[in-house]
């Protein structure tokens, strides 16, 4: 290794402390030579754009693409050079410029730092963009597979960490992939249209409005070209879209991107966080995939520890800050060029973006190995026992009773009476209520009444119909 190569390694951020993106594809889609290489592709586009309208030589456009590895650039120099000027383009482009032949002037023609970096921001989003709908896509695969397979698993459902009512683990598996395919969706629209940002200095095209002019009054080009023409074509060759007007200090497209980029790690972090619960020794519900050295604990053997949803829940508490900052930083911006505000919005929004690669990395292997252990759910169902649907028993029996009696509310009175002393450890729930509740309603009925497995609702039925939901079918109605 050579010592620039060891001083940048010793300097390398590579995830020590964020192993929830550590070794992630987001993370070399954002890593510091990937972005460097985005800057060089922006300068090389804008001068294949200016060569094929006769602003530039071939010649140009070929040394211009022939400079852009970032292998070849001091990535470590370039960052403490950035220190002068503020941004890291300015020592990146007269690096760049020291590999081109004498008297080359393309590079860079009528352009500004802010066009170049926001412009590669924005590729860098649409990579690590591909990369995020990939993992989504696959994780929701196997979210749907979870809630077809357990669509009648009866489980516990729960409310403020207390059991509640009778519930399926389909309906649970087809609310996560609900919430999901809702975030999923949203971060597919916020990178959809990633503008081009190309204004110049002030945001007003000045230095390519005078270029053009100039080629104009001398025939080299064509009137039908015109400054916008050629930013439309940048935005073409950079697979980007072509605003109607530079975007300098309006950042909309990088708040919208942010507020995705979070709501996928929210969407991640409500899986996470039910997967823990329910992994939970004395639940025991689910388990996470197995993986060779994965989730053990060297002074407690038998420990198994859910390390997937520990990393995917760490995201969701940072994402939200992160995304913040990304906001702050819009909202901060002043004039035509920000004094601060665009600089603090860059780190903010790289992170984010490997918050959220890595966490929705992590939620495709959670999800698709997912261990569902039925008959812990069942077990669970049966700690609460009968008393879980006691709602039911309220609402089927109270009137019957208040029927019998001739006086309303008094159904009510000792159902929840014989609630009371059930809780207070005076005796089964079963057999408090067949002491209570008159003969004329047999055995057989309480029975069926008081089994937790038939008191889930219309949740097969909202299996279904989130399923669809995520097809992109309607559900037709009942019949």
């Amino acid at each position: 290794m050579t010592s620039a190569a060891a001083d940048l390694a010793a300097v390398a951020d590579v995830g020590l402390l964020d192993p929830a993106w550590a070794g992630s594809r987001a993370e070399a889609a954002t890593a510091d030579r990937t972005f460097l290489g985005h800057l060089l592709d922006v300068e090389a586009a804008w001068v294949r754009v200016l060569a094929r309208h006769g602003l530039a030589t071939e010649a140009e456009a070929a040394a211009a693409a022939a400079a852009g590895d970032p292998d070849a650039y001091d990535l470590a120099a370039l960052a403490r050079a950035a220190q002068g000027g503020g941004t890291p383009l300015i020592p990146a482009l007269k690096a760049l410029r020291a590999q081109l032949p004498a008297g080359s002037r393309a590079v860079h023609l009528g352009a500004t730092s802010q066009d170049v970096v926001d412009s590669a921001l924005m590729v860098m989003v649409g990579r690590v963009g591909a990369i995020l709908a990939e993992d989504l896509a696959a994780a929701q695969d196997a979210l749907a597979e979870l809630a077809r397979a357990h669509r009648s698993t009866p489980m516990v459902a729960r409310s403020l960490a207390q059991h509640s009512l009778p519930s399926t683990f389909g309906l649970r598996a087809a609310n996560w992939l609900d919430g999901l395919g809702q975030a999923a969706d949203r971060l597919a629209a916020a990178v959809a249209d990633l503008p081009v940002q190309w204004g110049g200095a002030a945001g007003t095209l000045a230095s390519l409005s005078g270029h053009v002019d100039r080629a104009h009054r001398a025939g080299t080009l064509g009137p039908e070209v015109t400054a916008f023409t050629l930013v439309e074509d940048l935005a073409a060759e950079l697979g980007l879209a072509a605003p109607a007007g530079p975007w300098d200090t309006n950042h909309m497209a990088v708040t919208g991107v942010a507020a995705a980029l979070a709501d996928v790690v929210a969407a991640c972090g409500k899986i996470a966080n039910d997967v823990l619960t329910s992994a939970r020794i004395e639940n025991g519900e689910l388990g996470e995939p197995l993986a060779a050295g994965r989730g053990g604990s060297s002074p407690m053997p038998h420990k198994q520890n859910p390390v997937l949803s520990v990393l995917i829940r760490s995201a969701a508490l940072s994402a939200p800050g992160l995304a913040a900052r990304v906001y702050t930083a819009a909202g901060a911006a002043d004039d035509e060029r920000p004094d601060g505000a665009w600089h603090a919005e860059w780190p903010a929004l790289r992170r984010l973006l490997r918050v959220a690669g890595g966490t929705a990395a992590l939620t495709r292997e959670l999800v698709s190995g997912l261990r569902v252990h039925e008959d812990r759910m069942r077990r669970n169902l049966e700690l609460t026992g009968p008393l879980l649907v006691s709602e039911r028993i309220m609402a089927e029996l109270a009137p019957e009773l208040d029927e019998a009696s001739g006086e309303p509310g008094s159904g009510k009175r000792l159902i929840q009476d014989v609630v009371d002393r059930s809780l207070a450890c005076e005796g089964n729930f079963r057999a408090l209520l067949r002491a209570a509740v008159p003969e004329s309603v047999p055995d057989a009925r309480l029975d069926d009444l008081l089994d937790p497995a038939a008191y889930t609702g219309e949740a097969e039925a909202l299996v279904d119909r989130l399923l669809a939901a995520r097809r992109g079918t309607t559900t037709p109605p009942r019949t």
